[in-house]
């Protein structure tokens, strides 16, 4: 392996530790609110995406609509979200939080910004460049798998 092929392969293996050790926050956080890491990543979805549907949900979280119909059967007889026919269309269901849901998230972001917090410390204009390069990679990664598609 020459030197640049070693140094794509340190930043593949940086991202993954990183994901790895992300993961590994949010199951704590998951386990110590009783509920899935999947359910807390749907109840986090849900608030940056309210009224979206099943599909939508399983295509945001990476997941087989089977798999999402699944976990949001789950949610809802927990009652951490809601299913509510569409107005419109009588076929299709929107999802929302409930009071108990939204109570579970915020509660895990209070929890994650505090374990975050070290990461204040970092310099502004590192935190800008590591957001410039991380979204350089996402391009350049998305790129890769278009091209696959075709």
């Amino acid at each position: 392996m020459n030197e640049r092929e070693q140094q794509i392969d340190n930043v593949m293996s940086s991202f993954r530790r990183v994901n790895h050790a992300f993961q590994q926050l949010v199951r704590q956080d998951a386990e110590h609110l009783s509920i899935s890491s999947t359910q807390l990543m749907v109840l986090r979805k849900l608030t940056h995406c309210p009224d979206i549907g099943v599909s939508e949900l399983a295509e945001l979280l990476h997941l087989g609509n089977s798999a999402a119909s699944g976990i949001v059967d789950r949610m809802v007889k927990s009652g951490l979200i809601t299913r509510q026919r569409s107005e419109s269309d009588k076929r299709s269901c929107k999802l929302a939080l409930t009071e108990t849901g939204r109570e579970i998230r915020d509660r895990s972001l209070e929890s994650l910004r505090e374990r975050l917090q070290p990461l204040q410390l970092m310099p502004e204009h590192d935190v800008a460049e590591l957001l410039r390069l991380h979204e350089a990679v996402i391009q350049i990664m998305e790129q890769g798998r278009e091209q696959r598609k075709l």
